[in-house]
C-alpha cells in the first residue's frame, strides 16, 4: 500500500467519523425530544407504568360522573368560628341528642371566604382532627373517626366525608388536632362552614344541640347554629350539567310589598312535613348568589283539588328572612295532608332603590322526609308572563320550579353529593401522586435513553478513532517496511558496487604510486560508509549503533588520513536519531572543509557532554577563513543550518592565518522528546 493510498484511507475514515458522529448526535437529539419513544421504552421495561396508566384511566372514568366543586362562593352564612388560641384541641365543638341516635357517617365542609386579602379556601380548617362519641352505657368517650391529613395545600374547600360503623351515640365532639398557623401570628382558630351527621340519607345534625368551649356568635355571618343551617360556600347539592330552565322569575313588581305566589299540584292527597326552596344563582355583580330570594313569605297547603281553601303551615313572621345566597333553605313543619302546596310571597327582594323588586328561585320541593313529592308536578303562579328568555339557550319559567334542577345542575341527595365531592378530592390526590410517579419513571427512562444514545455515540466515535489509529499504524508499518526494503536494496546494490570500486582501485595501484587511485579508493570507502550512515539514521532509525565517539573516530580516520588529528572525549550521550544524524552531518561537513580548504596539518577534536547539552569543538592550524567572506557567499552556511536543526549555536573563531575553531553547542532532548 502506497503512502498516498494510506492518506486517502485516513481521509475517508475521518469523513466517515464526521458522518457517523453527525448521525449519532441527530439520533441522540431525536431520543431527547421524542416523548412517544421514551414512553414506549418505559412501558417495555417497567411493569409499574402500565399499572399507573390503567389506574389513571379508571380514575378519569370514575370522576366523570361525580359532582364538581363550584368555583364561585355561594355566600350565605359563614358557619362556626372558635376563639383565637395558641393551642388546637381546646377549640372543639359538640353536638348532643336527647336520645341515643344511630349514625353511620359524618361530614364537614370547610369555610371558604373571599376577602380583601384574597380567597381563603380552607379558613381555619385543621391539618388533622378526630371525632369522639359518647356511647350509651360507657363513661369514657370513644374515638369514632379520625382525619390524619386533610391536605390543606391542595384543598379548595372540598368537603370531608368520614364513614363510620353504624353506632348508637349520645353526642359527638369534633376536636381539631393540628390547626394551621398564620404568618406573623401566634394564635390559631377552628372554623367549619357546615356539619353533617348522617343516618342513611337523613342528616340528623339539625335535630341536635350544638355547644362549644367558645364560639364567635356576635359577628355577622358567624354563629355556632350556622353549622347546621344547610348553607355552605358550595351551594346546592347538584350534578352538572344545568337544565335549559334557570327556574322561576316573577313579573317585575312596582314595590317590594307586591304579592305573588306559585302553587304545586301534587296530584293527590299526600302526607308532607317540609319544603325545600333553592335560591337562584345570579350571573352578574348585581344579581349575585341568592338575588331575588323573597324577604317575607309563608308556606300554605290545601287539601282540595281547586285550592280554594289554604292553611298556613310555616311563615317568616315579621322579621325579614336572611338571604341564603345560592343555597337551599330547608323548612320543616308538623306533618300534614295536602293536595296543593303554595309559596305565598308578600315581601319581595329589592337590594336598592334602583333595582326593581322581583323573585328568583331555581327549585321548590315538597318533602316527605327526604323524598321530593313535587318533582315533575304542574305549577301555577300569579304571573302574567309564565316564561321569559334569559339568553340564546336558557329561559326562566315557572315550570322550572319542579324540574329537579337548580340553576346550574341536577339536584341530587345531600349524602350522595357530600360523599362524592369528598371522593373526587381523594381521587384527585391519588391521580396527582400517580402522575408524579409516572413522570419520575418517564424522567428516569428519558435519562437512561439519553445515556444509552450518547454511550452508543461515544462507542461509535471511539471505534472509528480506533480504526483510524489502526490505519495510521498500518501506514507506519508500510513506511518502515519500505525503508527496510530501500535500505536493503541500497546496501546490496550500491554498497556492493562501491566495495567493488574500492577493491579494483586497490588492486590497480599495487606496485604504483598513483594518487588518483588512492583518491578513488578513499572516496569509495567514504561513500560506502556514508551510505551505511544514511541507512542507519534515516531508513532504519531503531537499529543498534556504534557509540558516538567511536563513530566520530571512524569518520575522522577516513576523512583526515593525511592529517595529524586527535579526538578527546569518551562520553556517549543518548541522542535520538534526528540529533545523531544532524551531528554526524555537521561533523562530516566540518572535516570536509578542513580537508578541502584549510591547508591544515593538525586537527584537534573535543567531544564533551553534561546533563543538559553537548559541546563539539573542531580546531585546525590552517589558514583560517577569509575576512570578509566572498560576496554573495554566506560564511559556513551549511554548518549554521545544521546547528539550527539541532536547536543549538555555532561559534566560529578564525583569525586570518592562524587556523579555525568551530564550537557547536546544542541541548539534549528530554526523554519525552521535548
Amino acid at each position: 500500500m502506497s503512502g498516498q493510498r494510506v492518506k486517502r484511507r485516513i481521509g475517508r475514515t475521518a469523513a466517515a467519523i464526521s458522518r457517523v458522529a453527525s448521525f449519532s448526535i441527530a439520533w441522540a437529539l431525536a431520543v431527547a425530544a421524542a416523548d412517544d419513544f421514551t414512553h414506549a421504552l418505559a412501558t417495555r421495561f417497567s411493569d409499574r407504568l402500565p399499572a399507573i396508566e390503567k389506574r389513571l384511566g379508571e380514575i378519569k372514568s370514575e370522576m366523570k360522573d361525580l359532582p364538581v366543586l363550584p368555583d364561585m362562593d355561594a355566600l350565605g352564612s359563614h358557619g362556626f368560628h372558635s376563639d383565637f388560641t395558641a393551642e388546637s384541641e381546646i377549640n372543639w365543638f359538640r353536638i348532643d341528642w336527647p336520645e341515643p341516635t344511630r349514625i353511620d357517617a359524618v361530614a364537614l365542609i370547610p369555610t371558604r371566604l373571599s376577602t380583601q386579602s384574597g380567597e381563603m379556601s380552607n379558613y381555619g380548617f385543621p391539618h388533622s382532627l378526630r371525632i369522639e362519641a359518647g356511647i350509651p352505657g360507657r363513661a369514657e368517650p370513644v374515638l369514632l373517626a379520625e382525619l390524619k391529613d386533610s391536605h390543606l395545600d391542595f384543598r379548595r374547600g372540598e368537603p370531608v366525608f368520614l364513614p363510620v360503623d353504624p353506632t348508637e351515640v349520645l353526642w359527638l365532639r369534633v376536636i381539631p388536632v393540628n390547626l394551621p398557623r398564620f404568618a406573623g401570628k401566634t394564635v390559631r382558630f377552628f372554623s367549619v362552614a357546615e356539619f353533617f351527621v348522617f343516618n342513611g340519607e337523613n342528616n340528623i345534625a339539625p335535630s341536635g344541640r350544638l355547644s362549644a368551649r367558645f364560639s364567635i356568635d356576635a359577628e355577622v355571618g358567624w354563629n355556632i347554629r350556622y353549622l347546621v343551617d344547610g348553607q355552605s360556600p358550595l351551594g346546592p347539592p347538584e350534578l352538572p350539567p344545568a337544565a335549559n330552565s334557570l327556574g322561576w322569575h316573577t313579573d317585575i313588581a312596582q314595590n317590594s310589598d307586591a304579592v305573588t305566589w306559585a302553587s304545586v299540584d301534587l296530584g293527590s292527597l299526600r302526607s308532607i312535613d317540609g319544603v325545600r326552596i333553592v335560591a337562584a344563582k345570579g350571573d352578574s355583580p348585581v344579581k349575585g348568589p341568592g338575588f331575588g330570594f323573597p324577604v317575607g313569605f309563608r308556606i300554605e297547603t290545601s287539601t282540595d283539588e281547586t285550592g280554594d281553601h289554604w292553611k298556613t303551615v310555616w311563615s317568616t313572621g315579621s322579621e325579614p328572612f336572611q338571604n341564603p345566597g345560592y343555597n337551599p333553605v330547608n323548612l320543616r313543619f308538623p306533618r300534614t295532608e295536602a293536595r296543593r302546596v303554595r309559596l305565598y310571597i308578600d315581601r319581595q327582594h329589592q337590594p336598592d332603590s334602583l333595582t326593581a323588586p322581583r323573585v328568583l328561585l331555581s327549585e321548590f320541593e315538597v318533602l316527605d322526609g327526604t323524598t321530593n313529592q313535587a318533582e315533575g308536578r304542574p305549577v301555577d303562579s300569579s304571573d302574567a308572563v309564565k316564561s321569559r328568555p334569559h339568553d340564546a339557550k336558557r329561559v326562566w319559567s315557572v315550570a322550572g320550579l319542579t324540574d329537579g334542577h337548580s340553576s346550574t345542575g341536577k339536584l341530587i341527595p345531600l349524602r350522595n353529593w357530600v360523599e362524592h365531592l369528598s371522593l373526587r378530592f381523594d381521587l384527585a390526590l391519588e391521580r396527582r401522586a400517580l402522575i408524579e410517579e409516572r413522570e419520575k419513571i418517564l424522567s428516569r427512562t428519558h435519562a437512561w435513553a439519553l445515556f444509552a444514545a450518547f454511550t452508543l455515540l461515544g462507542g461509535a466515535i471511539i471505534g472509528l478513532l480506533f480504526w483510524q489509529v489502526r490505519l495510521r499504524l498500518a501506514g507506519h508499518r508500510h513506511i518502515r517496511e519500505l525503508r527496510r526494503k530501500i535500505s536493503s536494496d541500497l546496501h546490496d546494490e550500491v554498497g556492493s558496487n562501491l566495495a567493488t570500486i574500492s577493491l579494483l582501485a586497490d588492486l590497480t595501484k599495487s606496485g604504483t604510486d598513483s594518487p588518483q587511485l588512492s583518491d578513488i579508493s578513499r572516496l569509495a570507502r567514504e561513500s560506502s560508509l556514508s551510505l551505511r550512515e544514511i541507512i542507519d539514521l534515516t531508513l532504519i532509525p531503531n537499529r543498534a549503533r556504534k557509540p558516538l565517539p567511536e563513530r566520530l573516530r571512524e569518520i575522522a580516520g577516513l576523512m583526515l588520513k593525511d592529517h595529524q588529528w586527535e579526538l578527546v572525549g569518551e562520553s556517549s550521550p543518548n541522542l535520538d536519531p534526528e540529533q545523531r544524524r544532524n551531528l554526524i552531518f555537521f561533523f562530516k561537513e566540518a572535516l570536509h572543509n578542513i580537508s578541502r580548504h584549510a591547508r591544515a596539518t593538525r586537527v584537534s577534536i573535543r567531544f564533551e557532554t553534561d546533563a543538559s547539552s553537548v559541546v563539539v569543538t573542531v580546531s585546525d592550524n590552517g589558514r583560517g577563513l577569509p575576512d570578509p567572506p566572498p560576496a554573495g557567499q554566506p560564511r559556513l552556511r551549511t554548518l549554521e543550518q545544521r546547528a539550527e536543526s539541532l536547536h543549538g549555536s555555532l561559534a566560529i573563531d578564525s583569525p586570518p592565518g592562524r587556523g579555525t575553531s568551530l564550537t557547536l553547542r546544542f541541548p539534549l532532548k528530554k526523554p519525552n522528546g521535548r
